[in-house]
């Protein structure tokens, strides 16, 4: 009677575990870059920052990440960048990509090309990226009652800051990251689905994070030696 009633015991924690599959995700970050209110600036103090070309120039997903609007993978990974700079409160951040929306926009407001080209704000430096490498893999492994599996992602991001005003490049440095995701399951439930595609996203976010403290040093370093934002 006692191993009836602790084999329902076993068997109901068995159902309650299979009924909750584990699923956990890491992004890979060694370094979470500058404190945000660490030392922010007045707008008038700010260095304006302008990112420009950043393309996927990896094998991997080169067409599989394309749309009609262009290069996804590239201007995903151009706002995350975008967003991080905005967070440190220290710099302008201001649109290149998205220029032709901006001029469209400002048609429809009723200002000529002329007044357009007239209200746009120079950039004290300009930034220009690609995903040099994106990767995948996928494992698993099995025991007796359940199995695991675990996807990562890999990218490898590099970044050029460059002088607008000669086009020198006076930075460029590389940024690695990962991120995984591994889900269990029990007597079969859960752990079924396909690949999980925000990892390639968190990846690179990872990639341009681990950058972060070293870009905001250079992009100091750049506005004191140029006498300040001009």
């Amino acid at each position: 009677m006692k191993l009836l009633v602790w084999a329902l015991i076993l068997g109901g924690l068995l159902i309650a575990m299979a009924c909750g599959p584990t699923r956990s995700i890491n992004e890979g970050v060694a370094d979470r870059g500058p404190v945000v209110a660490a030392a922010p600036l007045p707008g008038p103090e700010r260095m304006t920052i302008a990112i420009g070309r950043f393309t996927n120039e990896s094998s991997y997903g080169a067409g599989l990440f394309t749309d009609e609007s262009g290069d996804r993978l590239g201007k995903q990974a151009s706002d995350l960048l975008s967003n991080h700079l905005a967070e440190t409160q220290r710099f302008t951040v201001i649109e290149r990509p998205d220029l032709g929306r901006l001029r469209a926009e400002a048609k429809l407001m009723g200002l000529s090309e002329e007044e357009f080209r007239r209200n746009l704000k120079g950039a004290d430096a300009l930034i220009l990226g690609s995903i040099a490498e994106l990767g995948r893999e996928t494992t698993g492994s099995s025991w007796l009652l359940g199995r695991s599996k675990q996807q990562r992602a890999r990218a490898r991001v590099v970044l050029r800051l460059a002088d607008p005003r000669t086009g020198e490049i006076f930075y460029t440095q590389e940024g690695s990251g990962e991120a995984t995701i591994k889900v269990s399951s029990t007597l079969g439930f859960g752990g079924h689905a396909g690949w999980d595609s925000t990892l390639d996203g968190k990846a690179i976010d990872a990639a341009i994070v681990n950058m972060m403290n070293n870009v905001v040093r250079t992009l100091d370093a750049h506005r004191s030696a140029s006498g300040g934002s001009q």
